[in-house]
């Protein structure tokens, strides 16, 4: 299939984004979790951290907090879903845009909806399950190693914070690969993955630098919360 010459690059890539964008705005989280776990407030979850012996406040609905609220079953679904929304206007302008950056725009964009939701304030998850759907389409491959590489590691070192790290694999293995399609969705939605994740790694740290104050022991809800508001 050959590339549409009357479609301007500027054109698709816009398309792409726009699309990518209002499909990634739509939390599945949200609709799995108010179903699973109906009548909680599943904006604000409360995480184990094993590895710092200390609770940390996450905000916003993620496929984390709807295991936290309503099971592993209820996650898996969650993560599928969100990520099934990235993959599909990712195929779709793949399809219908061969050649262009509609694809690479379309998986960004999906990144972008999901943490910065127009329908819900600007504010939504972390990116990091539509970020699978997108790479899974623009290259599966990709997935299989960056997420094969890091499981290895999270064995080897046995902390599952590292998960946070997998965004940071993307743009690194495009580079490897030669792929600029693959670097710019890694950048960009890396750029936006993290600015969400900000507030959170400022409260996992204070809660970390409470937690190691001699004589001190593992925080609970009421000690982080206290903590917030020093």
């Amino acid at each position: 299939m050959t590339r549409p010459p009357e479609v301007p690059d500027r054109v698709a890539w816009s398309v792409g984004l726009l699309t990518g964008y209002l499909a990634g705005s739509v939390s599945f989280s949200r609709l799995v979790g108010e179903r699973a776990a109906p009548g909680e407030d599943l904006d604000v979850t409360y995480i184990d951290v094993a590895e710092t012996g200390t609770t940390v406040e996450f905000h916003g609905i993620t496929p984390t907090s709807v295991k936290e609220h309503a099971g592993t079953r209820a996650m898996l679904l969650s993560i599928a879903m969100e990520a099934t929304k990235a993959a599909l206007p990712v195929m779709a302008a793949r399809l219908l845009l061969p050649g262009t950056p509609a694809a690479p725009a379309a998986a960004t964009g999906a990144v972008a909806g999901h943490v910065f939701p127009v329908w819900n304030r600007f504010r939504g998850g972390y990116g990091m399950s539509p970020m699978l759907g997108g790479l899974l389409v623009l290259d599966p491959v990709g997935l299989v190693a960056t997420t094969a590489g890091l499981s290895a590691l999270i064995g080897l070192t046995r902390d599952r914070r590292l998960m946070m790290l997998w965004p940071v694999t993307v743009p690194l293995w495009g580079a490897a690969r030669h792929r600029e399609d693959l670097v710019a969705f890694g950048v960009v939605s890396n750029v936006v993955y993290w600015t969400r994740l900000v507030p959170e790694l400022r409260r996992g740290l204070r809660s970390v630098l409470a937690v190691r104050r001699p004589g001190a022991t593992r925080l609970g809800r009421d000690e982080v919360a206290a903590a917030e508001q020093q």
